[in-house]
């Protein structure tokens, strides 16, 4: 299991492949709901909501667990103290894999830079 940043279900929006949705199926790929949150928060019009719900029908959903509020509000003070400002969103969802025990699935640089800062923060890298 691994846990998917926005970033995934974006791409896959925009460009779906049976590659990507093997890969979400076989790595029983998840999302916390503020990455469900944020990709709703794209969809303009009618067909974009009814491809966001095909794409969000290939991934499970998980809780935000409580552990997640706290140990994020110190992540982004260990970003911050170290230069890297990211978006309150993305530094969530590293809290939430963290928590979780996951490996994050994201294709935005920044997590890159977070997980060499955050400690336990794993990164999912595609075959």
């Amino acid at each position: 299991m691994l846990l998917a940043d926005t970033s995934i279900l974006v791409t896959h929006f925009r460009n779906p492949t049976a590659a990507r949705a093997t890969l979400i199926a076989s790595e029983q790929a998840t999302v916390p709901g503020i990455v469900v949150a944020e990709f709703r928060a794209g969809g303009r019009t009618p067909a974009q909501v009814l491809n966001g719900d095909r794409v969000l029908a290939l991934f499970d959903t998980m809780d935000t667990p409580k552990a997640v509020w706290d140990l994020d509000g110190r992540n982004q003070a260990l970003l911050a103290s170290n230069g890297l400002n990211v978006p309150l969103v993305d530094a969530i969802i590293a809290s939430v894999a963290i928590v979780a025990g996951l490996e994050l699935w994201a294709y935005d640089a920044h997590f890159l830079a977070m997980a060499a800062l955050l400690t336990g923060l794993r990164m999912f890298q595609e075959p």
